[in-house]
């Protein structure tokens, strides 16, 4: 899934529903660090969150922990992470000069 794509209510739900799915395979009584090494459900979200929200994030949905000010807190450093990731990618794009433009122009 792109997560990238859905909005903030959207991710929120995600969010929610990844804890659900989480909170009952470690019901399961599975170990958190045998999960931890063969799951792949945090995949996507590594690759939304910051380096230094991804810890918080994980923390949070091991323990399954609902409180809408972390929740928030995660949602707000996707969005900063995802707008600054586009802002880099716009600079780069204008940067890249197209090989057929004439080069005094």
């Amino acid at each position: 899934m792109n997560l990238k794509s859905l909005n903030r209510k959207e991710l929120k739900d995600q969010i929610l529903n990844l804890m659900d799915e989480v909170n009952l395979i470690l019901e399961k009584k599975i170990d958190v660090d045998d999960f931890l090494e063969e799951t792949n459900l945090f995949d996507d979200w590594e690759l939304i969150l910051p380096d230094s929200e991804y810890p918080i994030f994980i923390i949070s949905v091991l323990n399954n922990i609902r409180r809408d000010i972390i929740i928030d807190s995660i949602l707000d450093s996707v969005f900063s992470h995802c707008d600054q990731i586009a802002e880099k990618e716009a600079i780069i794009k204008k940067d890249i000069k197209d090989p057929f433009e004439h080069p005094f122009c």
